[in-house]
């Protein structure tokens, strides 16, 4: 009993550690896209893009994975000076598991927040937006200089989706704890019915 205790201590904590370095390496694959500035490309020209939690007692920005539904403001830095003197449009829109945006009737169906093409002399868009819900979405960015370019970005980001990798992973702990349990009872009943019976 003691030997199985300890293969499904072992085997659970394997469980964890694995939860865990899933989770890091998501962190990593942040903090390498924070390095990396969480860019938009309109084109050739570059917008850092930074998500500001209300729900978070952090003041720390993040861009692709926004911890928990609720308020959030969203800020798009112009790194490209030239994005200066163009007209900019933002949109916010609800992921409609298609590989390009939807357009028309469908698009205004999907939008949480949007700003109309507009010239920012400071280089900085800011636009509030409020995730309701957990689950996939997308920053839509268009950008005309006015001498007929018109360029766009997709950035997609998630709400609450590294939350619940930890559910599946309890889960499947807790599933897999019942079934060593489960086949431990049973070898222990099938060793017994095996066993010769010892004579008085």
């Amino acid at each position: 009993m003691i030997g199985m205790s300890r293969l499904v201590g072992a085997f659970v904590l394997t469980i964890f550690l694995f939860g865990a370095r899933a989770e890091a390496q998501d962190s990593s694959l942040m903090d390498m896209n924070m390095d990396m500035g969480c860019m938009m490309m309109a084109g050739m020209h570059e917008m850092r893009l930074a998500a500001y939690s209300h729900a978070s007692d952090s003041r720390e920005d993040v861009c692709s994975d926004i911890p928990a539904p609720g308020p959030v403001t969203l800020t798009l830095n112009a790194v490209s000076k030239e994005l200066r003197d163009m007209m900019i449009e933002v949109r916010v829109i609800r992921s409609t598991g298609t590989a390009s945006p939807p357009t028309g009737a469908a698009l205004e169906a999907a939008t949480l927040a949007y700003l109309p093409p507009k010239t920012y002399r400071t280089g900085v868009v800011t636009l509030p937006v409020n995730f309701d819900k957990a689950g996939k979405y997308s920053v839509l960015l268009n950008v005309d200089d006015g001498a007929g370019m018109a360029m766009a970005s997709q950035y997609d980001l998630t709400v609450e989706q590294g939350a619940k990798q930890w559910y599946y992973v309890l889960a499947f702990a807790i599933a897999a704890v019942a079934a060593a349990g489960g086949f431990y009872v049973w070898d222990e009943r099938r060793k017994k019915l095996k066993a010769p019976a010892k004579n008085g």
